[in-house]
């Protein structure tokens, strides 16, 4: 998870790890739903198509998607899911890898009859898994939306990033998480070179939001811009928005600018796939 703004919100996430730990209610229309001998947790909201897909960054539950949900079902039919080993899902075989996950996403929305197209949304970690989806079926995807996601070079890059001070924060950071966290981790140069290996379909709608990390060091944030700039450039028909209010969770600083991209790739969704008179 990229820079000292990730481990802040990655306390706010534990908040919510722990907040739908399996000893409280489910909210309405969440499912638990079995992929091959364990289930994932996913809760779906609203009527419409395509269905808004939601993946969050590494360790975190669909609860980071609340600031995005209730405005999102007012226009289409949104889905948020816990990967294995978070929230209210089953521990998954590892490695978790975005090859795996990628597997497990597509057996749930099927087995949870959610029907494509999909508009695919990944935030940090869960943007290499939209990614990876959206090359291994691309029939089913209408669109994405990158949300600060890790871009597939970051991994090679990430250790000459940070400080020793930062590295610690982050061992520290990863000691009070789930474990899928560090198993996410642990994948995730295996992630990205799926995601380097892959080919997206060429004329896939993409919209990269990428937001200003102010709140780290200069090294990290122009590193950063320019992964995020390569990043989008691979998707001809990209845009890219900068979200200069927000840390690394945009979703939280500056959801508008979530729910505002999304609207854009369903809209843009629909023209295209609206039947013939």
């Amino acid at each position: 998870m990229p820079g000292t703004s990730a481990r802040r919100a990655l306390g706010r996430a534990i908040v919510v790890f722990a907040l739908l730990s399996p000893g409280l209610p489910a909210a309405a229309g969440t499912r638990r739903i079995d992929v091959g001998g364990f289930r994932l947790n996913i809760r779906c909201e609203g009527e419409g198509s395509p269905v808004v897909v939601l993946d969050a960054g590494a360790g975190d539950t669909l609860g980071t998607w609340d600031w995005v949900v209730p405005a999102v079902k007012k226009f289409t039919r949104v889905c948020a899911y816990d990967r294995a080993g978070l929230g209210r899902s089953d521990r998954g075989p590892s490695p978790r890898n975005s090859e795996r996950i990628v597997t497990e996403l597509r057996q749930l929305l099927v087995r949870a009859r959610i029907p494509p197209p999909y508009v695919l949304v990944g935030h940090s970690f869960g943007g290499l898994n939209v990614r990876l989806y959206a090359a291994r079926h691309p029939k089913d995807v209408a669109g994405l939306v990158l949300v600060d996601a890790t871009p597939e070079d970051y991994p090679e890059l990430v250790e000459s990033l940070y400080s020793e001070v930062e590295r610690e924060k982050l061992r520290t950071s990863r000691a009070v998480a789930p474990l899928a966290y560090g198993d996410e981790l642990d994948a995730i140069a295996e992630s990205a070179a799926s995601v380097r290996s892959a080919t997206a379909p060429p004329d896939l709608q993409v919209t990269v939001l990428t937001a200003a990390h102010r709140g780290d060091s200069p090294a990290f944030r122009a590193a950063w811009s320019a992964l995020q700039r390569k990043m989008a450039e691979a998707f001809p028909s990209a845009r890219q928005v900068i979200a200069e209010k927000s840390d690394h969770y945009i979703q939280f600083d500056e959801p508008e600018l979530v729910i505002q991209a999304i609207r854009g790739q369903v809209a843009a969704a629909r023209t295209v796939h609206a039947p013939a008179r």
